[in-house]
């Protein structure tokens, strides 16, 4: 996908193994979305002399034209059968250009009448990544569906997010009692009046009309959505008030629902992801009591492989403390978390890993 971008390919001939259809007819979708003039052919790859057969195949087919052979995916079997066939185009009018994308370091490698090296440019954004691994996006991404609703209520999303070591458990409590009002009723209560800087911030919340809170043990949310800003929606309104102050626009989109393109399978939200330099990250926030990390844990390592491939990379964003177990279920998974008073360092890692 990133060559074809990246070279402004308007003429794509997709070579299609029995086992790789779907793959390809993914690329193929993925690549549509452009206006691009795309061809599946079928490629038999069942011994060495079928693949040789196939490939003198797409050699006729080709003769005379300017091709050039993109060679990151197939078999090695393949790209060699491919590679001598296609030489022959030179005999003629025809030329044979071989490029390989190398998403590790970043960069395209050329074989053939101008051996080289170039950077790889950032072409991909939310759509390709999610169309081109075989899932479609069912959400609204666009920033300004959430703009409006996080920016009112930024200054608070800022406190609780900047501040998440400070409050500790009491997160946890208003989450519960957030999650219970979810169900109809909007009145809870606390074992305790909350004091000091817990009061502060059921202050501040109550000034942005989220709640309604006279000092005691009860407390009134204001409707719905405000139940669900506490439950756990600002802690994934923070993260999206990060991204959209440091990602490029179609980079990143937070509550991203994604489905099989084919219409299949369980739906999977995301509560965040940014791509960067074709490479994608996914985040996913917690504001309760960790009860079910490591089950979290697992889901977001599949949705890291299924939706970003083998370089992509996933954080843990928790706003209570988690257990050894489940940091050390984390490392083993190669996903990074960040709780409590790490949650303010939400930009300095989102830069590290840009930059990395």
């Amino acid at each position: 996908m990133i060559p074809l971008k990246q070279l402004q390919a308007a003429e794509v001939l997709i070579l299609q193994t029995p086992t790789m259809r779907d793959a390809a007819s993914n690329l193929e979708t993925a690549l549509r979305q452009e206006g691009r003039q795309i061809r599946r052919q079928d490629f038999d790859d069942r011994s060495p002399s079928t693949i040789e057969a196939s490939a003198h195949q797409v050699a006729e087919q080709l003769d005379g034209r300017q091709v050039i052979l993109h060679a990151t995916g197939g078999t090695k079997l393949m790209v060699l059968a491919l590679r001598d066939a296609l030489r022959l185009l030179e005999t003629g009018s025809g030329k044979l250009d071989i490029v390989y994308a190398d998403t590790h370091r970043q960069q395209l490698d050329w074989l053939g009448s101008d051996p080289r090296t170039e950077a790889m440019a950032d072409v991909l954004d939310l759509q390709d990544m999610i169309l081109v691994q075989g899932y479609r996006i069912e959400s609204d991404t666009r920033p300004a569906a959430v703009q409006a609703r996080a920016s009112a209520r930024a200054a608070l999303t800022r406190e609780m997010g900047d501040n998440a070591a400070r409050y500790g458990k009491f997160f946890s409590a208003l989450a519960g009692m957030a999650c219970a009002s979810v169900g109809g009723n909007l009145e809870q209560a606390f074992e305790f009046a909350p004091g000091g800087i817990n009061a502060k911030l059921l202050h501040q919340a109550a000034s942005h009309g989220l709640l309604s809170w006279e000092g005691d043990e009860r407390l009134t949310f204001s409707d719905l959505d405000a139940a669900k800003y506490f439950a756990g929606g600002w802690l994934e309104e923070f993260v999206f008030l990060k991204l959209s102050g440091m990602a490029k626009r179609g980079r990143y989109g937070c509550n991203v629902i994604v489905n099989s393109s084919k219409g299949q399978g369980v739906r999977n939200e995301i509560d965040a992801m940014l791509l960067h330099r074709n490479r994608a990250l996914l985040i996913e926030c917690k504001t309760g009591q960790q009860n079910k990390a490591q089950d979290a844990l697992y889901k977001l390592a599949q949705l890291r492989q299924s939706l970003g491939g083998s370089v992509a990379a996933a954080l843990y964003l928790s706003a209570q403390a988690v257990s050894e177990d489940v940091h050390r279920r984390a490392k083993e998974s190669n996903i990074t978390i960040l709780a409590t008073g790490d949650v303010s360092r939400l930009v300095p890692f989102l830069k590290e890993w840009q930059a990395s």
